[in-house]
């Protein structure tokens, strides 16, 4: 028989010495592998996301007989089928975006009698967070006989398991009343739900089928699992330049600063468009618009397209938006990877619109921020035109000889047909001192106030911000008004704050060309959530934080022709190194026939030295003929290899329209 032999002694260690050796050394792989993770290891778990044929146990639409326009008029008007990632498999199309009132939502559409069952594991302090609702479209006959008597929906949930049943919640929501052609019933709850494992939980709907049920995103998650959040903030039409961490002599922005000296500062960052639709569009999808082409007004985003939040979604975080609508609405594919999309909280319907946003916001952080991950959007319009903040704020920047308090300036100018009217120099100031005090106000209203509710939350420290902007403000500085229909750095250049968790690298600034189609996948580097394999044009911002990416990268920025009947004409921008390009199509009769003061003449393209010519002045495409041709052609490769995409048409409703009107879009 073979002797065994010991490797200790070889050692000359103790067993158990080899032992702590051996655990020391796995606790040391653990910690190092812990930083090459996700500080989160919880997983929200949607039911949404898990609902297949298999589990709808009972539902009117399983064995329905009807024709297909009847199967699909059976659903709410205002809904339509769920594309989030993640989703998968859509039995009866029962997965649904539901908009009520200014929210889309996800939603599980239950009329009586159905029945879902999910098998699960429960586990310490699992939470069941959710709604349930009743759309019911009531007829002209209906209407008219006035109040309902009929039956409501009564809803369950029930836990089952080893044969046993538990009722853990069950509701009974009545009819919503008739006062309007379509009306809703909705209430939110959360629930403690028992440790368990190998159990079936049921979610079922039992009453009048006539009322057109629903359950609001169930989700399961665990209490005081957050771990790591991402915030993006969007505030429209903000100008790098006229904050004071870019270097503004005013005192505009002192929690926007504040903010700053905790972040990584990056001073030279496009935007990819002059206007709100096709920016955002880039800034959520990290595609150029030459790649995403939403251009117009009538153009919504290919649900093909994968979104920041789709990602974010299907890597376990909660997703939750609070928007200004108009050209953020959900209309043009916005809400996409989105448990709750709202929109109209930032619009330009009120002057107070970032102190209405900051108490949405808030009531939102202080309801669901503790127990999951989340992903939160945040945009306001309030320094977008017109120009017309709150007391003291509207005032703060004002000559005492000052001609206006307040000021809707394409209203003022008469349309966009007078984009190019020169005005006196005070007025011009006047209009740009507006403009100031409305950053100021977006600054102290809602910037200053969510920061400190993050930290009143213990969630600061854990949570990745951005702060960015869609595009910037023209005031007459290449003689136009606006944004839009100019391609010049005080449209597209925009701030770029990144605080990392922990504030990580603060106070570094980055001078370095990018573009906001970086950010996207900045983000998601940080998270350790790989899109190599995926269509994306950015690139993340990491090896220009550290000192691997020295160089100024490509941006490209574009305009479509004839944006929002603007009779200006295509226009194209990129850059090689600080020669920035711009490529203008030319105008034709009946375009300049439209202005009753003509645009400034500026040839065919245009090439700015922006190291010795920060405001554009010196054209030097003349001088530059090579790298003019070189630039060209490039431009001619991207734009002539570019896939053409399905063109989708948003249906904008009366709302949409108003906010628009209100804005200065239309007429």
């Amino acid at each position: 028989m073979r002797k065994k032999t010991s490797l200790f002694p070889a050692l000359n260690v103790s067993p158990v010495r080899v032992l702590n050796l051996i655990l020391m050394f796995i606790l040391i792989l653990a910690i190092v592998d812990c930083k090459q993770e996700r500080a989160s290891e919880f997983e929200v778990y949607r039911l949404i996301d898990h609902l297949n044929s298999g589990n709808v146990l009972l539902s009117p639409y399983k064995n329905f007989s009807g024709s297909d326009q009847e199967f699909r008029a059976g659903f709410p008007a205002k809904s339509f089928p769920l594309q989030d990632l993640g989703v998968d498999k859509n039995p009866f199309t029962l997965k649904r975006k539901l908009k009520l009132g200014g929210r889309d939502m996800n939603v599980i559409i239950s009329p009586p009698e159905s029945q879902y069952g999910f098998d699960i594991d429960l586990g310490e302090g699992s939470i069941l967070d959710f709604g349930i609702g009743i759309v019911r479209e009531y007829d002209s006959e209906e209407m008219t006989k006035g109040s309902s008597e009929e039956k409501g929906v009564n809803f369950t949930v029930v836990l089952e398991a080893e044969g046993r049943k538990r009722t853990v919640f069950q509701h009974y929501l009545p009819p919503p009343p008739i006062e309007d052609r379509e009306t809703v019933s909705f209430l939110r709850h959360r629930l403690d739900l028992p440790r368990a494992e190998n159990i079936r939980l049921s979610l079922i709907t039992e009453g009048n089928a006539e009322n057109m049920a629903f359950w609001y995103n169930p989700v399961l998650f665990q209490k005081g699992k957050n771990s790591v959040n991402v915030i993006l903030i969007s505030v429209d039409t903000l100008r790098a330049d006229h904050l004071g961490c870019y270097g503004y002599e005013r005192e505009t922005s002192p929690n926007i600063d504040s903010l700053a000296n905790d972040s990584v500062l990056f001073s030279n960052v496009y935007a990819s468009s002059p206007w709100t639709l096709p920016s955002h569009v880039s800034m959520l999808t990290s595609l150029h618009g030459v790649h995403h082409q939403v251009y117009h007004d009538d153009e919504r985003m290919d649900p093909a397209i994968l979104t920041l939040a789709d990602l974010l979604r299907q890597d376990h975080f909660f997703c939750t938006a609070f928007t200004g609508g108009g050209f953020v609405s959900s209309v043009y594919g916005f809400s996409k990877g989105f448990d709750m999309y709202q929109e109209g909280g930032g619009g330009v319907h009120r002057q107070d619109a970032a102190e209405y946003l900051n108490r949405l916001v808030a009531e939102w952080l202080d309801t669901h921020s503790r127990d999951k991950n989340f992903f939160l959007f945040v945009h306001t319009y309030q320094p977008h035109d017109p120009y017309a903040c709150p007391e003291p704020y509207k005032d703060m920047f004002l000559s005492e000889d000052a001609k206006w308090s307040h000021i809707n300036l394409m209203g003022h100018l008469g349309g966009r047909s007078n984009l190019f009217k020169p005005l006196p120099e005070g007025e011009r100031q006047n209009i740009v001192d507006l403009y100031d005090g409305e950053v100021r106000y977006t600054d102290e209203a809602l910037i200053g106030p969510l920061i400190r509710k993050l930290k009143q939350l213990d969630l600061y420290d854990r949570t990745l911000i951005v702060f960015t902007s869609d595009h910037g403000e023209e005031f007459y500085d290449h003689q136009s008004w606006g944004h839009g229909h100019q391609l010049y750095d005080e449209s597209l250049k925009v701030p770029l704050l990144v605080k990392f968790p922990g504030s990580r690298s603060r106070g570094t600034q980055i001078s370095n060309i990018v573009s906001l189609v970086d950010v996207m996948p900045t983000i998601l580097e940080e998270l350790r959530i790989d899109i190599s394999e995926l269509p994306h044009d950015g690139k993340s911002l990491f090896p220009a934080m550290e000192g691997k990416d020295k160089e100024d990268r490509s941006f490209w920025a574009d305009i479509g022709d004839n944006v929002l009947n603007s009779h200006v004409p295509q226009k194209i921008s990129t850059n090689s190194g600080t020669e920035k390009f711009i490529l203008n199509k030319k105008y034709t009769e009946e375009d300049l026939s439209f202005f009753r003061y003509p645009p400034p003449e500026t040839g065919p393209v245009e090439l700015y030295e922006l190291a010795d010519d920060p405001q554009e002045k010196r054209n030097i495409a003349d001088r530059r003929a090579t790298l003019v041709n070189q630039l060209i052609r490039t431009i001619d490769d991207l734009y002539s290899q570019a896939r053409k995409r399905n063109s989708l048409k948003p249906e904008i409703d009366e709302d949409l329209k108003e906010q628009l009107r209100a804005l200065g879009y239309i007429k």
